[in-house]
């Protein structure tokens, strides 16, 4: 950079390899994710314990499921769009204060309306920040790695449940389940901090201001070690769609294929959650003791954990539909085998695994996708209300299950109408091969 000249930043960042800084900002992103994993997978945990407490049946818990869910869909919904329009990074730092917060006042909750209402403000929190993160983690690398970035950095939700569901087994012992909602709470607020001091703002924010050319011109320096000449513009070349962000996902012919991505979201994420809040009610049914339960759940965070940090390259290598309608239809597979062998451990342990390996990857896929087919002015929109209907499915699926519960309806047959969810999100991917017309993930990103 030896004179002084306007610079595409975006362009700039695709032909420059990985830094230590660029690495910084998706690990950052990817510390987000994982304590939203860890979260998501406590409440299941700590559930039967709270229904023993207020006196309440299995069938109950269901709205202490859904609360956190319910809050996370419209999380999702509205920090997405405001992220686009306001910055990412604020919408990042309050979404991991907020879920913080109120993570730690799930543990000092004296009754059930008290209980609701502290999840539906954790899931709020919880919702709002992946839309965020997914932008982030995305605008910061090169285009021809941002859908192995992007299921990378999902990946550590599911590792996240992984590390709660191992840790919780001792935390539940030797502390109680309140114990699991103090840490699940100071951890965000910590790491939210830590956002606010060492995460920069989004691109697309800085370029309009002075002050925000000279923080470009830092930010520039510390990732590619290159002295910027004094005025320097940095500019972007993706035109900025004007008005509301959600209205553009319905424009230049994006409907039909915005719908479609959404079925997937909504079974894939519906599955996983039932699976990962469900399982200990449902294994206890048969007599295994809470902390064997973490310890099957903590399965399910392995499995989506390598299925998810394998879903981009996957995806990259064989493109959308060869990668991602057998991984749901695998995972179809394996959520109702998990209904068959519930009353033991070891089984229950693989294929809750398994759920989580092809299902987690079936979902991280879509994510991929969602923060692709957008362009950059629309991504946190795209991705956030992509994630509002997984959101929403996250929500429905414990009800249904625990609906069916309450019915009396056998463990195997509750497990075999949540496996038809990823089937049919297999053929919500076909379809949606059929509408775009390509099968990879290079074509997906073109199509912007």
């Amino acid at each position: 950079m030896d004179a002084a000249r306007e610079i595409d930043l975006p362009a700039l960042i695709d032909s420059q390899p990985l830094s230590r800084k660029q690495i910084l900002i998706i690990g950052l992103c990817s510390l987000v994710a994982l304590l939203d994993g860890l979260d998501t997978q406590s409440i299941g945990v700590a559930a039967p314990l709270i229904a023993k407490l207020f006196n309440m049946e299995k069938a109950q818990l269901a709205p202490i499921f859904s609360a956190a869910l319910a809050g996370a869909a419209i999380g999702a919904l509205t920090f997405g769009p405001l992220a686009d329009r306001f910055g990412r990074k604020p919408f990042l730092v309050l979404s991991a204060l907020v879920f913080g917060v109120f993570t730690f006042l799930t543990a000092l909750c004296p009754d059930f309306n008290t209980l609701l209402a502290c999840r539906f403000a954790a899931g709020l929190g919880l919702g709002g920040a992946l839309p965020c993160f997914v932008a982030m983690s995305c605008e910061f690398a090169p285009k021809r790695l941002r859908a192995t970035v992007v299921t990378m950095t999902w990946a550590a939700f599911p590792l996240g449940g992984m590390i709660g569901g191992f840790l919780n087994a001792a935390v539940i012992t030797h502390y109680g389940w309140q114990a699991i909602f103090y840490i699940g709470g100071v951890l965000p607020i910590l790491v939210a901090l830590v956002l606010a001091a060492a995460l920069p703002n989004s691109l697309r924010q800085e370029f309009a201001s002075a002050v925000g050319q000279t923080r470009l011109a830092g930010l520039v320096e510390k990732m590619f070690g290159e002295p910027v000449p004094p005025g320097t513009r940095f500019f972007t070349s993706e035109v900025t769609p004007e008005g509301m962000p959600v209205r553009h996902l319905f424009t230049d012919g994006r409907a039909l294929g915005t719908v479609l991505l959404w079925v997937p979201f909504f079974m894939g994420f519906g599955t996983l959650t039932v699976v990962v809040l469900w399982t200990p009610t449902l294994l206890g049914m048969y007599g295994i003791p809470p902390a064997a339960t973490a310890q099957v759940v903590a399965f399910n965070g392995l499995g989506a954990a390598v299925g998810m940090a394998m879903a981009g390259g996957l995806m990259q290598r064989f493109g959308v539909v060869k990668t991602l309608a057998p991984a749901f239809v695998l995972g179809a597979l394996a959520t109702v085998l998990l209904g068959r062998e519930a009353a033991s451990v070891p089984l229950a342990s693989l294929f809750t695994g398994l759920v989580g390996l092809f299902v987690g990857l079936g979902v991280a896929g879509a994510v991929a996708l969602a923060s692709l087919v957008y362009p950059d002015a629309i991504r946190s929109t795209g991705a956030g209300w992509a994630m509002g209907m997984g959101r929403i499915g996250q929500a429905v699926a414990p009800l249904l299950a625990g609906t069916l519960l309450g019915l009396h309806w056998s463990v195997p047959d509750i497990l075999l109408v949540i496996g038809m969810a990823p089937a049919i999100a297999a053929v919500f991917i076909l379809l949606l091969r059929w509408q775009t017309g390509h099968d990879t993930v290079v074509a997906a990103a073109a199509a912007r």
